[in-house]
């Protein structure tokens, strides 16, 4: 939506965000599988995140709108976001690697590789790309604690105050309503 408001080195990284955001409270999958899907056959070294089909459309959506048609060579998912993220969750014990904590370690740790070095003089940018961000939080209706976490600490790392945070989440939270109502009446 605001994403063409951007300068172009800007709008990459609100692309890799945007993933890292919509992968980071899914579901992990070992061969494909669930771990209590796990069986004696399962390839555990073979880690991947299950894909929502309406975060795959909303991330295609907001690459068509910057501009970056070939932003990713195989549609979306296939990213060194994912591969990071993957790479974080290998680090931690079978049991653990769905647990919330271990998610979260594994997201920030992206995070922190994403931003290292990040700063703009334009304080737009940031207010920018944190709405888009909320907005892709949004998608599945509600935004996890994994997501409110990262977004956090997106805060923090660009100087953002408290209270434009809440203003723009209030601002998105109200888009969403609103676009989420728009599509239920065209849909009746």
């Amino acid at each position: 939506m605001l994403i063409k408001l951007l300068p172009e080195p800007e709008k990459p990284l609100l692309l890799d965000l945007a993933e890292l955001l919509a992968l980071s409270d899914n579901p992990v999958l070992w061969d494909g599988k669930k771990y209590d899907e796990l069986t004696s056959d399962t390839d555990l070294s073979n880690l991947s995140i299950q894909i929502d089909e309406q975060e795959n459309e909303l991330l295609e959506d907001l690459e068509h709108s910057a501009g970056h048609p070939a932003h990713r060579e195989s549609g979306w998912f296939s990213t060194s976001v994912k591969n990071r993220l993957v790479e974080q969750l290998k680090a931690f014990a079978l049991s653990k690697v769905e647990l919330p904590e271990s998610r979260m370690a594994a997201s920030q740790a992206v995070l922190a590789q994403l931003l290292e070095g990040r700063s703009t003089d334009r304080p737009e940018v940031p207010k920018i790309m944190l709405f888009e961000m909320f907005l892709v939080a949004l998608r599945d209706g509600s935004i996890s604690s994994i997501e409110q976490k990262l977004m956090r600490a997106f805060q923090h790392h660009y100087q953002i105050e408290d209270f434009i945070f809440d203003d723009l989440l209030e601002r998105a939270e109200a888009l969403n309503d609103e676009v989420s109502k728009t599509i239920a009446l065209v849909l009746e």
